[in-house]
């Protein structure tokens, strides 16, 4: 996983509470829309932070949320995708331990991500993006736009599935966990 930008406070990304706000880079679609383009390829990714916060080390990260314990109530999560990461709940869980409540935002594109998150008690709040409807997804999503990543990362096709999309919703509205629609 990999760190593409930190707002350091924010008192509207999460409604209510004042937040960190972590931006991962990667994500499964290509939204032609996407309000954070920069942090779809990691390939492409050009740092905007420089150390020590976001020194290329996780470690900073955690040490500047060390150092706002009591001052920030939680840490918003977004992209990117969070969820396309492996190590998504290893990462939360530090978070966690610090003592800060959670928020992600997700595209709900991976249900067994979601279910994870959701049992180990990850996650107080969800912020989900559904593109649009069943008929229309794969092209809002912007996979008809990109016929090379059609074909090189296929597999990742299924993580954008309108089916995928709603199975995480089962999940979600199933959940005790808050969730704000998009």
């Amino acid at each position: 996983m990999q760190i593409g930008g930190l707002q350091k406070v924010s008192l509207i990304d999460w409604p209510g509470k004042i937040a960190a706000v972590v931006f991962l880079i990667g994500c499964n679609f290509r939204c032609p829309f996407c309000q954070n383009p920069e942090l779809v390829e990691s390939s492409t990714f050009t740092p905007s932070v420089s150390p020590p916060i976001l020194g290329g080390e996780k470690k900073d990260f955690f040490n500047f949320l060390k150092s706002r314990k009591g001052l920030l109530d939680g840490v918003s999560i977004t992209g990117g995708e969070p969820t396309i990461n492996p190590d998504l709940p290893e990462f939360l869980e530090k978070i966690k331990k610090i003592g800060f409540l959670v928020k992600m935002d997700t595209n709900a594109s991976n249900p067994k991500m979601l279910e994870e998150l959701i049992s180990k008690k990850m996650i107080d709040y969800f912020a989900v993006d559904i593109k649009a409807s069943p008929k229309n997804y794969l092209k809002t999503i912007g996979l008809f736009y990109y016929p090379e990543y059609f074909t090189i990362v296929q597999h990742k096709l299924r993580q954008g599935s309108p089916v995928n999309a709603r199975n995480s919703l089962n999940k979600l509205r199933d959940s005790s966990v808050s969730l704000l629609f998009q």
